[in-house]
C-alpha cells in the first residue's frame, strides 16, 4: 500500500472510529477499533476489529475478536484465526473490490462486515 494512502487510510480509521488506536512494526500497521457494529440478527451485536495494513500488500485485511453468529444461527464459513500483538483474531474469506486510491477506510470495513449479513 501506498504510505500516503496507509495514512489516510489511518486518519479516515480514527475519524469514523475515536476509539480506534494504531500501532506499527516493520511488516503491518495495525488499527485496532475497539467496537464494530455487526448486521442485524449476528450475536453477538458488536465486536472489536483489527485492520492489518501490510505494507506490500494493497489490500488491508479485517480480523474480528469474535466470530458472529448469523442470524440463521449457523457460524460464518471460510473462516481461521491469526495472532496480532498475542492476542487471537479471525479472519474470514469474501471477495470485495476494493481500490486504496478510490474507496475509503469506512467504505473497506462496512463493506467487510456487511459479509454476515449473509446467510451461508
Amino acid at each position: 500500500m501506498k504510505i500516503e494512502n496507509r495514512d489516510r487510510l489511518i486518519d479516515e480509521l480514527g475519524d469514523a472510529y475515536p476509539d480506534a488506536t494504531s500501532t506499527a512494526d516493520s511488516v503491518h500497521t495495525l488499527v485496532k477499533i475497539p467496537k464494530v457494529h455487526l448486521p442485524a440478527g449476528c450475536r453477538p451485536a458488536h465486536t472489536a476489529a483489527l485492520i492489518a495494513i501490510e505494507n506490500s500488500n494493497p489490500i488491508p485485511q479485517l480480523y474480528l475478536k469474535e466470530l458472529p453468529t448469523l442470524r440463521n444461527g449457523h457460524a460464518p464459513r471460510s473462516t481461521s484465526a491469526a495472532q496480532f500483538g498475542g492476542e487471537a483474531w479471525y479472519s474470514f474469506s469474501f471477495s470485495q473490490p476494493w481500490e486504496e486510491d478510490h474507496h475509503t477506510a469506512l467504505q473497506f470495513v462496512e463493506g467487510r462486515l456487511r459479509r454476515f449479513a449473509l446467510n451461508e
